[in-house]
């Protein structure tokens, strides 16, 4: 449904839902972009008040508030991918620690990236030739202290690969308070967490804390998706992400495009 028909169908939304919306959401009685997702809370918002909200706050934050939507997975629910390299021929993950999906998606537009600026420990990873992935993995050694040797990581995704209940998946990392906003310039919507994961102490090392920072903006109008994650910390990151080029190649994906629909994205090195 486009946004066009979406304000259509609600036109004759009540006030007082608008009202009681408000009520629920300080932050968008303060006209904010931004917003922070508690997941130690279940957010039991009817679809009345989700629409009253869209209806008082406009165009724009019916894009924060409806591109990304996060569940905390049951620990026994499982989430398979096919893997060739595997005796069974697939890989079954199981106790993730947040799903993010997207609204379902006919075609996504596949894009490629540029970094139009990195960390000067990162430079000689500027490159003239767009990306689909790009690891700095192998400089981790220009940062000392990392725990878990990733200093960034970009990658891109189609919407319409998470189609029919498919999600990008946290799966070791433990995210804190998500925030949500919306990027003009980029027009892009954003979702950004600080994560952890503790290894418990053994008989070879101590207990160890790893942490890193995530960062996913979206296009919803051209169906894509980049993910940013590392430990360069979160201030770096966000420049990173403020200053991706992103070019279109011209194909456009469909859900059967893809042979999986699931994806992880904490930051690991390999």
């Amino acid at each position: 449904m486009n946004r066009e028909k979406l304000f259509d169908a609600l036109a004759d939304v009540d006030e007082a839902y608008i009202a009681e919306a408000l009520r629920y959401s300080p932050e968008a009685s303060s006209g904010s972009s931004e917003r922070i997702v508690h997941l130690n809370k279940k957010r039991m918002i009817s679809f009345a008040l989700a629409a009253a909200l869209i209806l008082a706050l406009g165009v724009a934050a019916y894009a924060v508030f409806s591109t990304y939507s996060t569940r905390v997975p049951e620990p026994e629910e499982t989430f398979r991918i096919n893997w060739a390299e595997n005796a069974s021929g697939y890989i079954e993950w199981t106790d993730a620690k947040l799903a993010v999906t997207f609204p379902d998606t006919a075609e996504s537009k596949q894009i490629e990236f540029r970094p139009g600026w990195l960390p000067d420990e990162l430079s000689e990873l500027m490159v003239n030739k767009p990306l689909s992935r790009l690891t700095a993995e192998q400089l981790a050694y220009k940062f000392p202290g990392l725990s878990g040797g990733q200093p960034l990581l970009i990658e891109s995704y189609s919407m319409s690969m998470f189609n029919n209940g498919g999600a990008l998946l946290l799966l070791y990392y433990t995210p804190g308070e998500i925030i949500e906003e919306h990027w003009d310039e980029q027009n892009v919507d954003v979702m950004r967490f600080h994560c952890t994961m503790t290894l418990e102490a053994n008989d070879y090392a101590p207990e160890r804390t790893f942490e890193q920072d995530i960062l996913l903006m979206s296009n919803p109008e051209a169906g894509w998706i980049v993910c940013l994650n590392g430990e360069i910390g979160m201030d770096e990151l966000v420049k990173v992400a403020r200053n991706l080029e992103i070019f279109e190649t011209g194909t456009a994906l469909t859900y059967d495009d893809f042979e999986n629909h699931y994806a992880f994205m904490d930051g690991g090195v390999g």
